[in-house]
């Protein structure tokens, strides 16, 4: 080895040295500080400035070498000095920082070396003796220093470890005293200054963490110092912990000074074996003493608050439940006065009570000391006027004397019937929404905004392409969107719909199978009372079939627009509003005027002066009420000649009804029309009266068509104010009410409820008066099937049987036949016999026009017949053709229920159907309707 690399390696080892004093500092070993706190003690600072700077100092990574030596020893000294405060993790953790400066230092070094080897800065070979003595030296050295530095590098791992592990055991202790359902504190010193307050001790003093942090208990809570103070000087003093139990302070706390009770602990903090602080633990008692305190005073009341409780309440005493006392409620309820009952056997004034559940309750609740209680229980009461069904929220409360032993029995009731039968109402009413949302093909959703949970009808999995029976989540559903939706229309309204709160789009989706299916989604969000979004309920509709309508219909315009510019004929389109979009060149021809001339200024520039008013109120006509337009009228020519026209224009709807679009054409009928007129003149006043009658009785029909649909629907929504306020008054201020307050309101709800079936019924009729007649091929078993699984709880209820003959398929508007059968069926159903359970035969055949009783029927054609015959009250035959008018009743609503609709809408169905219907009846034999549809 020559003299420079043995003068290297002793830099090396002299800095390894550093480093193995500076950890055996950190870890509390004694060395001389001296040389790990100086540079210039330092053995590798002797060699730099005793040596290298002198033999080596022309050299830049010399200097560099100095600047890192020092920075290494002030980044040490800097650790040394946290270890002294007390912040011993600290130190150790930033010896890594010193690892850092030490690959620095040695890659120095060695380029140093490098260099002054290139150069032969210091040629020649140590002395052998002197060489073999240094290095051997060096080896030791460096080994021992090196297995130290290796041996103190384990154990500092070890202790980060152990460091680390005991700081997140202190963090997870100090978590969890934070989450203690107790109050907890720590007091430091004399001056009681709160190191720690989790949040029971913080809410238990009605002060924030950062409140009571730092500062003595005192400053922060003066109002308790004269009560606590001598107690915490005495526990640090002597050590003892001191144990409080319903304690009395008087806390200034929520704005106010308030007596507060504590159970509680001061127990000494023990640090290296002296008492530095106390552990603060603490219970609020404050409700149980309050409680307590109110117990007695409540004794003395308790029979009065007992008579004057507005639920019913009685005390029963003894094994034999001797009625003790009952309050007016009670009475009520039981239709008897207090005379009748007080000091009676209960079960000897009701004995009907004795086959009922409630003597069992009773024996056991005397006997096992367990208070009893039910909600909505079904009991019979006899009094006058009869044996009552009653539905009840009770509670049997065991009354113990003052040995503990049960001496009686408290029964506190609340009469819920009326609340049951009405929800019960509302169940059927649900039911019947439904079957009105199934029956339209309509899905339903309900979406948990919060947890993106969501409930489905079963109409939702069909539309998605699966079985009914498949629960989607929502998910599921979002990635079987097309992609191109997804983002553009789909995430857009969902984020319009958390602004405005109304969710709306129409997009595709995908199907297993990869087939393109379009969905119309409409919801409303839900917030809580902090505008939080929460809920979104809506409904999805498949309307494929529509785009495809909507689709083709454009393809047919593109088409219809290349055909029409080779016809002779003038051929024009008019957007929904009237306004004319498109012209073909014979337009243009006729008139001399250019395609933007006629659709930017419109018709009425080419139309006869004395002609123009007359146009436009049959254009305006047309387009209010969507019939076709057609109107002679004179065209003024490209010569100026004003020439008779014949002008047609049909309204093109998508499969909602709604006008997309009109096309119209124009046909020069001068010559002819100067020939008709001289026709037309001759009768014209025998048939105008006739015209100004027909359009008059025409437009009268709309109207009333128009205002049976718009009062349905308008009505329906003060209706259900009505219903929500007086629920509410009734939940409200049930009992603020007087008694015929409350018969007002019950009279209230029953008359909205059959206003509300009126208008749902109106609504259903004039649905079926005015709906699109839309014809697919369907199996009536099929819809039959349906029917049935909608009214299965109304048939179960009734104990009703339905036998079938295997039905037909046949083209129907399905919905209208579904609601055909459920109106039939629950007509069966309702005007049943007492005596008998109902029994519908539905039956089906071909007969001949000739062979029906009707007038209506054809003598040429065949029908297919299907019967529902029942074994009801039947009707006097008279009366056949007065069942199917609107409004019309054979019996009074108190004897059953119904609107005098249902049968007026079968009428109109079947008439939609181009078919008939007829009834047989026979006064407590049953009914027998008849429907024929033609072959």
């Amino acid at each position: 080895m020559t003299a420079v690399e043995l003068d290297f390696e002793r830099a090396k080892a002299r800095h390894i040295l550093y480093k193995t004093k500076l950890r055996s500092l950190l870890y509390g070993i004694e060395v001389n500080e001296g040389p790990v706190i100086s540079h210039l003690e330092c053995s590798l600072g002797k060699w730099i400035h005793d040596h290298a700077l002198k033999a080596y100092g022309h050299l830049p990574e010399v200097h560099e070498l100095d600047q890192l030596h020092f920075q290494i020893h002030e980044t040490g000294n800097e650790l040394i000095g946290l270890y002294k405060s007390g912040f011993v993790s600290e130190a150790r953790t930033g010896l890594y920082r010193i690892e850092s400066y030490a690959v620095q230092l040695l890659d120095l070094l060695s380029r140093i070396e490098a260099k002054v080897r290139e150069k032969g800065l210091a040629e020649g070979s140590a002395h052998a003796s002197e060489v073999q003595i240094n290095y051997g030296e060096l080896v030791e050295l460096g080994a021992a220093l090196q297995e130290l530095d290796k041996r103190i590098r384990e154990q500092t791992e070890k202790t980060e470890e152990i460091t680390r592990k005991a700081q997140e055991n202190e963090a997870h202790f100090r978590d969890i005293l934070r989450q203690a359902p107790v109050g907890i504190g720590i007091l430091k010193g004399a001056g009681m200054v709160v190191e720690m307050a989790n949040e029971t001790y913080c809410s238990i003093v009605d002060r924030t963490e950062e409140e009571l942090l730092g500062k003595s208990v005192y400053d922060v809570l003066p109002e308790v110092r004269s009560d606590v103070a001598p107690i915490l000087s005495e526990v640090l003093a002597s050590g003892k912990p001191f144990y409080g139990n319903e304690f009395e302070l008087t806390l200034r706390r929520f704005g106010a000074p308030q007596r507060a009770f504590f159970n509680f602990v001061y127990q000494p903090l023990i640090e290296d074996g002296k008492v530095t602080g106390i552990i603060v633990i603490a219970t609020e008692v404050t409700a149980q003493i309050l409680a307590k305190e109110a117990v007695q005073a409540s004794e003395n009341q308790f029979r009065n608050v007992v008579q004057q409780s507005q639920f019913a309440k009685a005390i029963l005493t003894g094994e034999n439940y001797v009625v003790s006392m009952a309050n007016d409620s009670m009475l009520k309820m039981w239709r008897r006065t207090l005379e009748e009952v007080e000091g009676k056997v209960l079960f000897e004034l009701f004995p009907e009570l004795n086959n009922q559940a409630f003597p069992e309750i009773l024996r056991r609740v005397f006997t096992t000391g367990i208070a009893y209680r039910e909600k909505e229980a079904i009991g019979f009461i006899d009094g006058p006027g009869g044996i009552r069904k009653h539905y009840v929220d009770f509670q049997y409360a065991p009354l113990f004397d003052v040995y503990g032993k049960v001496s009686g029995i408290m029964v506190s009731a609340n009469d819920v019937t009326e609340t049951v039968m009405f929800r019960h109402q509302i169940a059927e009413a649900a039911e019947r929404l439904k079957m009105a949302t199934e029956g339209t093909r309509l899905a339903t959703w309900d979406l948990n905004i919060q947890t993106r949970q969501i409930i489905h009808s079963p109409r939702l999995a069909e539309i998605f392409g699966f079985g009914e029976d498949k629960v989607l989540t929502h998910p599921e559903m979002r990635a079987m969107v097309h992609p191109d939706d997804v983002h553009s229309i789909v995430e857009k309204a969902f984020a319009e719909a958390l602004e405005t709160g109304i969710y709306r789009y129409e997009a595709r989706i995908l199907h297993t199978d990869q087939s393109v299916h379009w969905i119309r989604t409409q919801g409303k969000i839900l917030f809580n009372d902090g505008h939080q979004p929460m809920r979104m309920l809506g409904t999805m509709m498949d309307i494929t079939e529509e785009k495809r309508s909507e689709l083709a219909l454009r393809t047919s315009e593109d088409k219809f627009r290349a055909l029409a510019e080779f016809m002779p004929q003038l051929v024009w389109t008019a957007d929904p509003d009237g306004n004319v979009n498109y012209c073909n060149q014979s337009v243009i021809r006729f008139t001399g005027l250019a395609a933007a001339e006629l659709t930017v200024e419109g018709w009425l520039s080419i139309v006869c002066p004395e002609d123009q008013l007359n146009y436009a109120e049959h254009w305006d006509e047309a387009l209010r009420t969507g019939e076709d337009f057609l109107l002679e009228h004179r065209f003024k020519r490209a010569d100026g000649i004003f020439r008779w026209v014949s002008s047609r224009a049909t309204p093109q709807k998508n499969a909602d009804g709604k006008i997309q679009m009109w096309v119209g054409t124009t046909t020069d009928i001068h010559d002819s029309k100067l020939f008709i007129d001289q026709l037309e003149s001759m009768v014209q006043q025998r048939t105008q009266e006739l015209t100004v009658a027909n359009k008059e009785l025409l437009r009268t029909n709309m109207e009333l068509a128009q205002f049976a649909y718009v009062a349905s629907h308008d009505l329906q929504e003060p209706l259900r104010k009505i219903q929500t306020f007086a629920t509410r008054v009734m939940d409200t201020e049930y009992e603020n009410l007087t008694e015929r307050g409350k018969d007002y309101f019950r009279r209230m709800q029953s008359s909205s409820m059959r206003m509300q079936q009126l208008i749902i019924d109106l609504l259903a009729f004039s649905r079926a008066t005015s709906a699109e007649k839309h014809f697919e091929e369907a199996d009536l078993n099929i819809v039959l099937h349906n029917v049935q699984e909608q009214m299965s709880e109304l048939i179960r209820q009734n104990g009703a049987t339905i036998i079938a003959e295997k039905l037909p398929v046949r083209p129907v508007i399905v919905y209208q036949v579904e609601q055909l059968f459920t109106n039939l069926i629950t007509n069966a159903i309702k005007f049943t016999r007492p005596e008998a359970a109902p029994v519908i035969q539905i039956r089906t055949g071909e007969i001949s026009g000739d062979m029906i009783a009707l007038d209506e029927s054809d003598p040429a054609a065949r029908y297919q017949y299907v019967s529902f015959a029942d074994n009801g009250i039947g009707f006097d035959q008279q009366f056949k053709d007065r069942i199917f008018q609107v409004f019309q009743r054979l019996h009074s609503r108190g004897t059953y229920e119904g609107t005098g609709i249902g049968l007026a809408i079968c009428k109109k169905i079947v008439e939609n159907h181009r078919g008939l219907i007829d009834a047989v009846g026979k006064p407590g034999i049953g009914s027998t309707f008849i429907i024929y549809f033609p072959l």
